[in-house]
């Protein structure tokens, strides 16, 4: 793990983001455009988004709860929503990944923090490419991740792939965050399991 300094959008000041190592299901889509448009999506490509897998809504419910108190027969009612609410979004959020390729994706081992990620492909890429990408972050609950990134180094493996480094298009605070405490959640984690082994040893 090293630091690693991620430029933000024009006009904000540079910071320093945890890299971190890590196997995760990756989905990378070239974007076809030209020189000049590539130009213009660099510049005003703002797509980035990311969920939970498991939103349940509960602030929602019990604010609603909190509105009713002259129906106490309502509280089984309003677990029953909440339950329901639960697995529908289970099932959408599910839906979704699925038709955007990530339960079926190979997972890759990655080289990611909140400025950008490196992992290989198995065709030809080129410097100042942009891709779509979409990440499956392991955390609990998973959380997914779609945003754009440009490409900035390619090398040529021995295997006949090629090894990426990518930096993420404008994207969003929320989105970076989510990048951001993953990062660290990992980083701990990792601190974690070596401080035990080092005492049982």
């Amino acid at each position: 793990m090293a630091g690693e300094k991620g430029q933000k959008p024009a006009g904000r000041e540079k910071r320093s983001f945890f890299r971190i190592d890590d196997v995760i299901s990756v989905v990378a889509n070239p974007v076809p455009v030209g020189d000049e448009a590539g130009e213009e999506f660099r510049k005003s490509a703002i797509c980035s988004r990311a969920f939970s897998l498991q939103d349940t809504g509960e602030s929602v419910v019990e604010e609603q709860e909190g509105g009713s108190p002259e129906a106490p027969d309502n509280g089984q009612l309003f677990r029953m929503m909440r339950e329901l609410k639960t697995k529908l979004d289970f099932i959408i959020n599910h839906l979704v990944l699925e038709k955007e390729g990530l339960f079926s994706s190979e997972k890759k081992l990655v080289s990611i923090s909140a400025s950008g990620i490196r992992f290989s492909v198995d065709h030809e890429v080129n410097v100042h490419d942009i891709m779509e990408l979409k990440l499956l972050l392991p955390t609990y609950p998973p959380v997914a991740v779609f945003a754009y990134g440009e490409v900035k180094r390619v090398r040529k493996m021995e295997d006949g792939k090629y090894e990426i480094a990518m930096e993420y298009l404008n994207m969003g605070d929320s989105v970076r965050n989510e990048i951001i405490q993953y990062t660290l959640s990992h980083q701990r984690e990792t601190i974690r399991r070596t401080r035990e082994e080092g005492a049982r040893e």
